[in-house]
């Protein structure tokens, strides 16, 4: 059995320096009228339906699901615009390092609160879709917490055999998502929580960025006993 080492997306492999958000805020407006909808909204760590689902609640309307494919693609039109600027999308520092190394040796996913397409749609501009073969979703669990077992169970259904799942991310919604799936947890202070407040919600392993940690990270996954430490 091998190492699942499950990776979220914004923050944690990369920056879009805001794109997603832009992009929802303008699928938004122009499906409902809604100026500046995620404002005052949380969306660090959220899936793309609890962010709709709570939008919504901030003008009065209670979301429906049948709601999401319209609005889902909208998102992805204002959010390709977007990336096809190349200044936009910044791979973050030592993901491919960690990518390279645990190649052959760990299970990799991503387990992320994005839509499965724009999921994609930011790897794709990152030049890291090639990396990844399958990942969980926000369409798996509207819950982020529900993600972990959603891996697994999508683990299974590859026909992999999957021993300790690591869950990396950079909020403290990640490290309660692990928690809640029986998981480890890595977190990096690249993305959108503050590194107190990481550390307050006690992560296995807290490091300032995979490039610095990557020793750290490795070992903890049973990589490597110690090295770079």
């Amino acid at each position: 059995m091998l190492p699942l080492l499950a990776l979220d997306i914004d923050g944690t492999l990369l920056r879009t320096r805001g794109a997603g958000r832009e992009a929802l805020d303008e699928a938004f407006l122009d499906r409902y009228g809604w100026p500046a909808a995620t404002e005052g909204v949380h969306v660090a760590g959220a899936t793309d339906d609890v962010i709709c689902r709570d939008v919504a609640a901030r003008f009065g309307v209670v979301w429906q699901a049948q709601h999401t494919p319209a609005l889902r693609e909208r998102y992805l039109v204002a959010l390709r615009r977007r990336l096809a600027d190349p200044t936009r999308t910044e791979v973050l520092p030592g993901v491919e390092a960690l990518l390279d190394a645990v190649e052959g040796r760990a299970h990799v996913a991503l387990l992320t609160g994005n839509w499965v397409a724009g999921a994609h749609e930011k790897l794709a501009a990152a030049g890291l879709a090639a990396r990844f073969e399958w990942g969980v979703y926000s369409e798996d669990a509207v819950d982020r917490d529900g993600l972990v077992p959603a891996a697994r169970a999508r683990a299974e259904a590859r026909g992999l055999e999957v021993g300790e799942v690591v869950v990396i991310g950079d909020t403290v919604a990640d490290i309660r998502c692990a928690r809640a799936g029986g998981a480890r947890v890595v977190v990096v202070e690249t993305g959108f929580s503050t590194p107190e407040a990481l550390t307050l919600a006690r992560p296995d392993l807290q490091v300032p960025d995979l490039a610095r940690g990557l020793g750290w990270c490795l070992a903890l996954c049973g990589l490597q006993s110690g090295a770079g430490v």
